[in-house]
């Protein structure tokens, strides 16, 4: 079993999914970055992103990271404010540890090809 299938599958995924990106258009720090955005379609490529990582045979469709972020001068305190959503949104819908670890994880992991400014390596899960 993967990741994905302990998290509950497509359905949990769609409202974890949809949840955090409803969170993330009305954000007063970073809701901003999606003012011209579909959100339909952040939906869409935040889905098969996570489902890719998590395992769930789903292969994300998007532009590479770096290339699709690459417009949004993004700094770490916003970089840091997206996870924090994340962690509240996964502890909302009482996400197991293991995926909601790996998600924490993978999402840092990212980091670097997002925040154009500096980066504070000491924040962790």
């Amino acid at each position: 079993m993967s990741l994905y299938d302990d998290l509950g599958g497509e359905p949990a995924l769609r409202k974890i999914v949809d949840r955090f990106v409803e969170r993330l258009f009305v954000d007063p720090m970073i809701g901003f970055f999606f003012a011209r955005a579909s959100k339909e379609r952040v939906k869409a490529k935040e889905f098969e992103f996570a489902a890719e990582h998590l395992g769930g045979g789903v292969a994300y469709t998007g532009r590479p990271l770096a290339t699709a972020h690459s417009a949004h001068r993004i700094f770490d305190g916003q970089f840091l404010r997206r996870l924090q959503i994340l962690r509240e949104t996964l502890d909302e819908f009482g996400v197991p540890e293991p995926v909601r670890r790996h998600w924490i994880e993978h999402t840092l992991s990212q980091r670097s090809l997002l925040v154009q400014g500096p980066c504070n390596p000491d924040v962790k899960e």
